[in-house]
């Protein structure tokens, strides 16, 4: 790795000096984490029911820029050292089994690598800009509910054309060869488009299709999403609601998803710069047909689940635990509070409540708000505590406690299970 820093720093050094009006970036993050998990299995005295392991994540960008054409290639490495794979006994969690990453043994791999062309022009008195780019590519439309490319890239060609304050266009065409367990040398044709609007102040909305024509298992499915963004000094939200469609052999799909996050800033003599957010959640659950389940959402943070709860990772489908035999959809409300009492601390505290749309009916209940909001059966409850201290602009350290209590009925045992963690993480 030292090696390819090496080649990186002195190839942008070459390429500046050949070409004056040459702009050159080269950009690293690297993080380190710390992660211990006790009793995962509930207390169902399993023969391993904790664990810990670190992992790292180092990312390097090289961005060149002549005149309206832009290089960039994006090298990623992922390893770690520790308890390998969480497991509780024999058992494995689903999320562990489609990886998207070409490895996790601190090899690097490409993440981007692409050349963009960009074109403005005048039209109607407006100035317009087009953006075309070819090649391995980071995407994601919205909040990656549908498309999200957890870090990994397409390969593909994508198309922006932004015409002022009045619309704004983006796309993706893609085929993926191999990615999060698919067969390699099979195709899985994957086009994406999505149309907005900032014309009025403050706001964003429009809509996204994204298309799946998968020839592995021999389906289509489409995917329509609406959304609205508002973000003004005090306070912002997000609405989104997407369906799905499509059909496989003779059976047709259904399924929805609705999403709501919102938050509300404020700045107190005693509390600094504090935020109080708002997330809600609801995906559809049921059989194959009825389940809301694109196959390319963001669910992926290096080696662990993305989703929401620092301990549980809730996203669309599933959470860090697998949802219980006979559940189906996700529903999540949570609530969160930052607060920066002192210069370059942050301190947080998040409850975050999880159920489900469909689940057998001997199953718990949930609260009266979950029910009102769409959930049927109860999975669990979370609390999360969390530090962060800015050493500088360009390093952070951070340190996570998480408590998970799942509701009585649910799984076999019923005690907490508990995360600590500890992160790391630099820019320069």
């Amino acid at each position: 790795m030292k090696r390819l820093m090496f080649f990186l720093i002195i190839t942008g050094f070459l390429i500046n000096c050949v070409f004056t009006s040459t702009r050159v970036f080269l950009d690293t993050i690297y993080e380190v984490d710390y992660i211990n998990y006790n009793n995962l299995d509930f207390n169902n005295i399993a023969s391993v029911d904790s664990c810990s392991k670190i992992y790292s994540f180092l990312n390097s960008a090289l961005k060149i820029s002549i005149d309206n054409f832009e290089f960039k290639v994006n090298f990623c490495s992922i390893g770690e050292v520790g308890d390998n794979n969480f497991q509780v006994s024999t058992y494995t969690y689903l999320w562990q089994k489609n990886l998207p990453y070409p490895n996790v043994s601190f090899l690097p791999w490409i993440s981007e690598s692409y050349i963009r062309y960009t074109y403005n022009f005048e039209f109607l008195k407006e100035n317009v800009e087009f953006i075309s780019t070819i090649g391995r590519q980071k995407k994601e439309f919205i909040n990656g509910m549908v498309l999200g490319d957890n870090g990994i890239g397409y390969d593909g060609f994508s198309f922006c054309v932004n015409l002022g304050k009045y619309l704004y266009l983006d796309s993706l065409f893609s085929r993926v060869i191999s990615y999060g367990g698919f067969i390699e040398n099979k195709k899985f044709d994957l086009y994406s488009f999505l149309v907005g609007s900032k014309y009025y102040k403050s706001f964003d909305f429009g809509i996204s299709t994204t298309l799946e024509n998968n020839e592995i298992l021999n389906f289509e499915k489409i995917f329509y999403e609406f959304f609205i963004k508002r973000e003004l000094t005090n306070y912002y939200y997000i609405f989104e609601y997407s369906f799905q469609t499509g059909r496989k052999e003779q059976m047709e799909y259904s399924g929805n998803l609705w999403f709501l996050k919102a938050a509300t800033r404020g700045k107190n003599k005693y509390l600094g710069e504090s935020e109080a957010s708002l997330v809600w959640l609801l995906s559809s659950g049921g059989d194959e047909r009825n389940k809301f389940e694109p196959s390319f959402y963001r669910k992926y943070y290096f080696l662990e689940p993305y989703g929401y709860g620092d301990f549980a990772k809730a996203n669309i489908n599933n959470i860090f635990f697998d949802l219980p035999q006979g559940y189906s959809g996700i529903f999540v409300l949570g609530f969160n509070l930052l607060i920066n009492p002192l210069k370059r601390f942050f301190a947080g505290l998040g409850y975050y409540l999880f159920s489900s749309p469909s689940a057998p009916d001997n199953k718990p209940e949930p609260s009266a708000t979950e029910k009102t909001l769409g959930a049927k059966k109860a999975i669990g409850v979370e609390y999360d505590f969390s530090v962060r201290y800015s050493i500088s602009d360009i390093l952070d350290i951070s340190l996570y406690y998480s408590i998970f209590n799942p509701t009585k009925g649910v799984y076999e045992k019923d005690e907490d299970a508990t995360k600590l963690g500890i992160y790391v993480k630099s820019k320069f």
